[in-house]
Parts: C-alpha cells; sequence; structure tokens
C-alpha cells in the first residue's frame, strides 16, 4: 500500500508490512577520465601516500586537446626531503605570452591558506565544486594557480603572464577558466 501526499511519495509498504525505502546517492562530483574517475574532496597530505593523481600520465593527450589543452610533457616531480611534492606537465602556450603549467600536489586549501600565509587565496563562482585560486603577488604577481582537491591530491592549472600580457589579462581568471574546461570535458564525454 502506497500514501501519495501532495504529490509527493511519502511512503511505501511491501507485502508483508515492512517499509520500502529507496535512497538515491548523490553523486560526486569528479573529473571522468579514461584512465577513471578523480573523484573531488578533501585529502590528508599526510596519508596520501604514493597514490598522487599523475596528470601528465592519467589524463590522455586527446582529453587535454577536448579542453584546448595541447603539448603535454612531464617534468621532473619535484620533491622535498625525498617526498614527492608534485606532479607537473608542461603545457604549450595559452598564446604568446602566456605560460601555463598543469600540476598535481600534495597542498590541499587547508595548507595554502595555512602554511602559505603569504598567499592571496580567493574563491571565484565556478562550474568546478571546491574551486579555488592562490597567488603570493610579493613573489610573482603575474602567476596565478587555480586548483581544486581531490581524493588523490590537488589538481591545479597555473597561469603566467609575460610581456603585455601582463596588462591585458588577469592570471587567475584564466587558470579558473582552463580548469574549468578540462572538468567540463570530462563530465561532458563519459
Amino acid at each position: 500500500m502506497c500514501v501519495l501526499v501532495v504529490g509527493l511519495l511519502a511512503g511505501c509498504v511491501a507485502e508483508g508490512g515492512d517499509p520500502v525505502t529507496e535512497v538515491a546517492e548523490p553523486e560526486v562530483p569528479a573529473f571522468h577520465f579514461a584512465s577513471g574517475t578523480l573523484e573531488l574532496g578533501d585529502f590528508d597530505p599526510d596519508t596520501l601516500g604514493e597514490d598522487l593523481f599523475d596528470p601528465c600520465t592519467e589524463i590522455s593527450a586527446e582529453e587535454y586537446a577536448a579542453a584546448g589543452i595541447t603539448g603535454v610533457e612531464s617534468l621532473e616531480p619535484r620533491q622535498t626531503i625525498g617526498e614527492e611534492v608534485s606532479r607537473d606537465c608542461s603545457v604549450d602556450d595559452l598564446e604568446d605570452g602566456i605560460t601555463q603549467l598543469v600540476s598535481a600536489t600534495r597542498t590541499n586549501l587547508d595548507v595554502t591558506t595555512t602554511a602559505l600565509a603569504n598567499d592571496e587565496v580567493d574563491f571565484p563562482v565556478s562550474a568546478v565544486p571546491g574551486l579555488f585560486t592562490h597567488r603570493n603577488k610579493s613573489i610573482n604577481d603575474e602567476m596565478c594557480v587555480a586548483q581544486v582537491d581531490t581524493r588523490r591530491g590537488g589538481l591545479a592549472v597555473g597561469i603566467s603572464l609575460r610581456g603585455v600580457k601582463k596588462s591585458q589579462y588577469d592570471p587567475c581568471a584564466l587558470a579558473t577558466g582552463q580548469l574549468e574546461s578540462l572538468y567540463g570535458s570530462s563530465t561532458q564525454h563519459r
């Protein structure tokens, strides 16, 4: 027997009188690559271990191209006291005077806002849930990183401006746009 109240399903009873409950789990926001799903969410840099995402090998050239990013090449991993801190990929310039880098890092939002106290952190409106930008204007005012934390580390796009581009563009807006393109193309073709 089912009871319907104001167009909403209030409850159903199966044969034998046991209530039937169906709860749809909300879909966790994620990048969907051919190599697998990269769920957005918190991670603990101290317990991540060897599971740091590798954007140079776990995202195909075709998946990058769908986001407008080409020329992906692995760079040497950055290390601190023997531990890998990030995996970086050089990519083709967005255009002359606009350099970009794709990275996975052990630095999450908490570390960025506490340990990197000189960084300016912002939370722009974005299609990527949890996206934030950070930059250190005292070191390089023309560089900005857009990042989202995932279960396997932070995934980020860094943009650096040079020459006349410094006065024409906002590096944080460009970095945000590139990370949104990567996210959008990965969720669109699954």
